[in-house]
């Protein structure tokens, strides 16, 4: 994924004198998971070839972390779930933020302790921010709800949150990350509708039946009497976690990614709700077979994601490294893969480690960045205003094509010196 390069800059950057900066001296806020920087900062040590692989194989012991914490029949449904798949190797810190959510379903389930539940709470929140929502269910599910206890649950988030909005205020002038503003061209409303067809059809291809037995799974934890709190804080988990992905990202971009800890809460609560059944096992299985054409379905889209980003991604960065010095600057909109094998400063077109492309009235067009880039690499469909305002300013190079166009959005991008 394109993504996992962009952490391994990131990690790598933790060696060097210019900590947490993409581009050499300019701090950046382009990063949603600081606890995957550390894994990301190893990785790096094994070099340009060598560091994605081992990136991906942080992924899969996170992944196999995550199943080795579930019992064995829901340990299979979450396995057979394809998102789940899709990223369990993809080098990003989505399997990782499955464990968190793992981690918190047990301390909810199990009744661990004000301190134990701060610092897997405070985890959960570095591995992704919204996770943070799921200090609710754990408020409810607490036996001694004092004043003192909440402070003390949510007291090391709160100062993880604020070291991180200090970063990004000193990085960018915004409070959140810049991956909250970046690629956002139209209205929450509009996405939401455009997005929800395929949202749904992707859920239902993981599992026809997965939303059906979330649903009764939820209906009974509400239900249950004894240890009512406990229950309700445990179907509070899957309902937080869908609203909060649906509000961040109400499409079905990067194949389910932001709503894989949503499916992993969903398989939890049905994995519970299958243990009070008396055919426990036959329905499981039903489950199970259920959730197969889907795990096809997502393994081969895994193939074809990892070659979409080497066709369109990699190669042109080897090329661009071919040609190209590393005083020099390109301006593009994948960044990962051009920044980690090139080594060229980024001017990113969507505003991830360049302020000054974020959406919104000041931001800057092409007179900006035709003076301060060399080379422009983009989708020459999603980037046709830049191509056209151009003209004859700009020197075609190369084209790269991709015929499996599964997540870079387009199936071509182009390269251009400017003149």
């Amino acid at each position: 994924m394109d993504d996992t390069y962009i952490h391994l800059v990131y990690g790598q950057s933790l060696f060097s004198a210019d900590p947490l900066c993409f581009n050499s001296a300019e701090p950046s806020s382009g990063f949603t998971s600081p606890i995957w920087l550390l894994p990301s900062a190893l990785a790096s040590i094994f070099g340009t070839t060598g560091a994605p692989i081992v990136l991906m194989g942080f992924s899969l012991l996170a992944a196999g972390a995550a199943l080795l914490l579930l019992p064995p029949v829901t340990g299979i449904l979450l396995l057979m779930t394809g998102p789940f798949l899709f990223h369990a190797s993809s080098g990003m810190e989505t399997a990782l933020s499955c464990l968190a959510v793992i981690a918190i379903w047990r301390c909810i389930r199990d009744g661990c302790g004000t301190t134990s539940a701060s610092f897997i709470l405070a985890g959960a929140f570095l591995v992704r921010p919204e996770l943070a929502v799921l200090s609710i269910p754990i408020i409810v599910s607490m036996k001694n709800r004092t004043p003192g206890n909440i402070v003390r649950l949510v007291a090391p988030s709160l100062i993880a949150a604020l070291l991180w909005m200090l970063w990004n205020i000193h990085s960018t002038g915004l409070l959140l990350p810049s991956t909250f503003y970046a690629k956002q061209p139209v209205s929450w409303f509009t996405s939401a509708i455009s997005g929800l067809p395929g949202l749904l059809k992707g859920l239902l291809i993981t599992s026809p039946l997965l939303l059906f037995t979330t649903a009764a799974a939820i209906a009974g934890l509400f239900k249950i009497r004894k240890k009512r709190r406990r229950a309700a804080s445990m179907a509070l988990i899957p309902l937080l976690l869908f609203a909060v992905s649906f509000y961040l990202q109400p499409n079905s971009f990067f194949q389910l990614r932001y709503y894989i800890p949503t499916l992993t809460a969903m398989v939890l609560a049905t994995g519970y709700w299958l243990r009070g059944l008396k055919r426990r096992r036959l329905n499981a299985f039903i489950l199970a077979v259920s959730m197969l054409p889907g795990l096809i379905i997502f393994a081969g889209r895994r193939a074809d994601a990892s070659y979409d980003v080497f066709s369109i991604d990699v190669r042109p960065a080897r090329y661009l490294s071919s040609i190209a010095s590393v005083e020099q600057t390109v301006a593009a909109a994948d960044i990962g893969a051009v920044k980690w094998i090139t080594g060229m400063d980024i001017l990113d077109l969507d505003g991830l480690v360049t302020a000054e492309r974020l959406p919104g009235p000041e931001r800057k067009e092409w007179q900006w960045i035709s003076v301060r880039a060399d080379y422009l690499l983009a989708f020459p469909g999603q980037y046709s205003n830049f191509i056209s305002e151009a003209g004859d300013s700009l020197e075609f190079l190369m084209g790269f094509g991709s015929d499996r166009n599964v997540i870079c959005g387009e199936d071509s991008v182009a390269l251009w010196k400017i003149l």
